[in-house]
C-alpha cells in the first residue's frame, strides 16, 4: 500500500505541493511529518516541499491576522455565542502567554486553526508580529519535518530489508505517540485556561 501511495505522490506531484500548500494555508497541523516521511522515499522533493509548507502557512497566517486586525469584532460578534466564548478564552490565553502564545499556537488540536486571528484582534503591531510568525513557522515545519524524516529513513530501512510488517507497525506506534503528544498539550492548554480564568 505504501508502495502504491509514493506511485501516486510521484505521478501527480504538482498537485501534492498545491494540496499541501492549501492544507497549511487552512491550518497547522502534523502534515510536515507525512511530508519528511515522503521526501525520504523520494516521492516528494524537499526543495518544492518546504517552500509548500513555509509559503502555506505564511499566507494562512497573514490572512488570519488580517481578518483579526480588520474585521475581528464584527465576525465575534456575528458568531454564535458558544463559539464567541472559544474565541474569548482564546484571546486570553494570547494576552497572558503573549509572544509563548505565537510560538506555540500551531501545536494546540483546539486552537491551531484560528491561532493568530486573536492576534490580529489584540494590540501589537503588524512589525512585531511578523518575525515571531515567521519563527514560529520555521520550529513547527522544521521540527515536525525532520521528526517525518528520520521515521521515513527508518521505514525506508525496514522496508529495504524486508521487514514490511514493521513498517506500519511503527506508523501506529508513532502515530499514537503523536496523539499522546497533542493531548498531553491540550491539557497543558486547559490549565493554562484555567489560570487565566
Amino acid at each position: 500500500m505504501f508502495e502504491t501511495i509514493n506511485l501516486w505522490i510521484q505521478d501527480h506531484q504538482q498537485l501534492v505541493y498545491s494540496l499541501i500548500f492549501t492544507y497549511c494555508v487552512s491550518k497547522a497541523s502534523i502534515l510536515p511529518v507525512f511530508v519528511g516521511i515522503f521526501v525520504v522515499s523520494e516521492s516528494l522533493l524537499i526543495g518544492p516541499s518546504m517552500i509548500a509548507m513555509i509559503s502555506g502557512a505564511f499566507v494562512g497566517d497573514m490572512v488570519r491576522f488580517w481578518l483579526g486586525r480588520k474585521y475581528g469584532d464584527a465576525i465575534v460578534r456575528k458568531l454564535p455565542e458558544s463559539f464567541s466564548k472559544w474565541l474569548g478564552k482564546t484571546m486570553r490565553l494570547f494576552e497572558h502567554y503573549g509572544v509563548a502564545y505565537i510560538m506555540l499556537c500551531r501545536y494546540p488540536n483546539t486552537i491551531r486553526s484560528i491561532s493568530v486571528f486573536p492576534v490580529g484582534m489584540s494590540s501589537m503591531s503588524f512589525m512585531r508580529f511578523l518575525p515571531l510568525s515567521i519563527a514560529s513557522i520555521l520550529i513547527w515545519i522544521g521540527s515536525f519535518f525532520a521528526l517525518g524524516y528520520v521515521l521515513g529513513e527508518g521505514m525506508s530501512e525496514l522496508l529495504e530489508r524486508n521487514l514490511t510488517l514493521l513498517s506500519p507497525i511503527l506508523l501506529i506506534v508513532f502515530l499514537g505517540l503523536g496523539w499522546f503528544g497533542l493531548r498531553r498539550i491540550d491539557k497543558l492548554e486547559q490549565q493554562a485556561e484555567k489560570a487565566i480564568m
